[in-house]
């Protein structure tokens, strides 16, 4: 299905909301970084427990107190690495030539290779994922700038330049629909094939819908 846009438009864009650090000098974004990467080794080798603070400043390399000005919470810190690490797939497919001929088949494509990335390295977004569920109101502005990322994301590979309020919205059931899934995911309730099955009804449900709907007009 391809969508025609009405008489309300506007590109799909990157959101308002800061990337995490991305307004800190050099110095101090590189052990910004240093302290991520530290807490993504930890949660790849033991998962959410593995991720102690003392831990991640030993690993980093940068005093415990430092990481705690950055980081208030292991939550924010991973619920950050979450943030970057969805930056870093909507980078990759942002420029990939993805499989089909609608936005239904692209948005699977862009989902599946997600799902072996989360098979191949469970522990860390099982980490990552809990960390999300367990995020208070600090962590407030990560969260929002999460679900923007998987906003773009999926609006991208749908092929989207161009977009009403009816389609961004539909982008966004999409991406609050994937977060869900992985949440049931970790906990258990649902294998990855699971996720897969229930996305593929959910975006076929909303994006027919928003076809029947523009071709009403």
């Amino acid at each position: 299905m391809t969508e025609e846009p009405n008489a309300e438009v506007r590109p799909v864009k990157r959101s308002a909301t800061a990337v995490p650090g991305a307004d800190l000098k050099p110095a101090q974004r590189a052990r910004y970084l240093r302290i991520i990467e530290a807490a993504r080794q930890l949660a790849s080798e033991g998962g959410y427990d593995a991720v102690q603070m003392r831990a991640v400043a030993e690993r980093s390399g940068v005093a415990l107190g430092t990481v705690y000005r950055y980081f208030p919470s292991k939550n924010q810190l991973l619920v950050v690495t979450l943030v970057l690490i969805f930056e870093e797939v909507a980078e990759r497919f942002g420029g990939a030539d993805l499989p089909g001929d609608t936005a239904h088949e692209r948005i699977m494509a862009v989902l599946r290779g997600s799902v072996q990335q989360l098979e191949s390295e469970r522990k860390l977004y099982d980490a990552l994922v809990r960390a999300a569920m367990f995020a208070d109101a600090s962590s407030a502005a990560e969260l929002d700038r999460l679900g923007e990322v998987l906003t773009e994301l999926f609006a991208n590979a749908a092929g989207i330049e161009t977009v009403t309020e009816e389609v961004l919205n539909a982008v966004r059931i999409i991406a609050d629909v994937w977060m869900a899934g992985l949440v049931s995911w970790v906990a258990g309730r649902q294998s990855v094939d699971d996720v897969i099955a229930h996305m593929d009804t959910a975006v076929a449900l909303v994006f027919d819908r928003l076809a029947r709907l523009q071709q009403t007009r």
